[in-house]
């Protein structure tokens, strides 16, 4: 395949309600779209949607990297996918402002847009340029951020129901006030649903003790990130027999051994963040081999992103647990049509909607960038 043209587009989506990521509350979705054209005429889009209180990387560290790469691409010819994701990656590394894997977010969206033309161009899925046999569906958790009286309202309703996992934002409430709305969650779900419960690393250890001791671990499938400290996890782990998933602290080179540690579960890999798809395949053995399930995560990207990721959690080979990729009921409107949808509990690799839909194109302004 040979990149014809590179363009990018400007866009901003309302959310729902409020996300904190971080420190930050954000109430909307801002990034770029790029378009990438091959000598074949086809075409294939990708998300680059950086978020405040997460990436490294702004907007405008984006732009600056697009307006060195996008140019070098074009006219260059590679006949696999994984020439291209290698070029792009090692690319963006050597212009990228900051962070010692470039822009992770740049590199996610170039390469979705590359795996979308290649996919075309044989007829099939994503999934299917990334392995050879990617598994057909990928199993989703739901996300429940709330007090116990929508707790409440969630199991009445039932739309946790199809869920085989629920993660749980925690840390948000005084401990009491939380501690009984996990209790309506873990009275008034099947028994075979385990919660994850997701502090940001917002917790002191003390405040984290008081707020899971005593919980059941066959119904608690692990506390991500939990602590501000994260060196006091094994302290953590002994007092409340609650298994640990992490997520940001690996990306941390010097906290990264501490996803050895046995009573790490599961590594939760968020793709935007991790950036290239090598990496990834190479984060995801590390954890087989230390006992944990990769769990592939989102950063509240528009349903192009997010299907890129089922993609991605597709192809990854060993146990990949149910993927934290349900958040898209934080979007008010997506970008793509029909809407990104989880609310079966998987998500199947045919669902793939690698395009925007016309209305969003009509309204969207593609440019060469230099």
């Amino acid at each position: 395949m040979k990149v014809e043209s590179i363009d990018v587009a400007k866009y901003r989506l309302p959310l729902a309600r409020r996300y904190r990521a971080g420190s930050v509350d954000v109430d909307h979705r801002e990034g770029r779209l790029v378009r990438l054209r091959s000598d074949d005429r086809i075409v294939g889009y990708g998300e680059i949607a950086p978020l405040p209180g997460l990436h490294k990387e702004s907007l405008a560290d984006v732009d600056t990297v697009l307006a060195t790469v996008c140019p070098e691409l074009e006219g260059q010819r590679f006949e696999r996918f994984g020439d291209l994701a290698n070029n792009v990656a090692n690319r963006i590394a050597a212009c990228a402002p900051r962070g010692d894997f470039g822009a992770p977010s740049a590199v996610f969206g170039l390469q979705c847009a590359a795996a979308s033309v290649f996919a075309q161009a044989e007829n099939t899925t994503p999934a299917h340029i990334l392995s050879k046999k990617p598994r057909e569906h990928v199993k989703i958790n739901a996300l429940f951020v709330g007090t116990a009286a929508q707790a409440a309202e969630a199991v009445a309703n039932g739309t946790l129901d199809a869920y085989p996992s629920v993660k749980v934002k925690v840390g948000r409430m005084p401990a009491a006030a939380e501690r009984e709305m996990l209790q309506v969650l873990l009275s008034g779900l099947d028994e075979g649903v385990k919660l994850r419960l997701d502090a940001n690393r917002t917790l002191t250890l003390e405040s984290a003790i008081e707020r899971f001791r005593g919980l059941p671990p066959e119904r608690i499938e692990y506390l991500e990130e939990p602590l501000a400290e994260a060196t006091q996890l094994t302290d953590l782990h002994a007092a409340t027999g609650l298994m640990i998933g992490l997520d940001e602290t690996l990306l941390v080179p010097a906290l990264f051994h501490l996803g050895r540690m046995p009573f790490v579960k599961a590594w939760c890999l968020k793709a935007s963040l991790v950036g290239h798809w090598k990496r990834m395949l190479f984060l995801s053995d590390e954890a087989r081999k230390h006992g944990a399930a990769t769990v592939v995560s989102s950063c509240i990207e528009s349903g192009l992103g997010l299907g890129w990721q089922v993609q991605m959690a597709a192809a990854l080979p060993g146990a990949v647990a149910p993927s934290g990729l349900g958040t898209e009921s934080w979007l008010r409107i997506d970008l793509v049509s029909p809407r990104y949808n989880s609310s079966r509990g998987y998500v199947r690799t045919s669902d793939w909607s690698g395009v925007p839909s016309a209305p969003v194109l009509g309204k969207l302004r593609f440019k060469r960038v230099d």
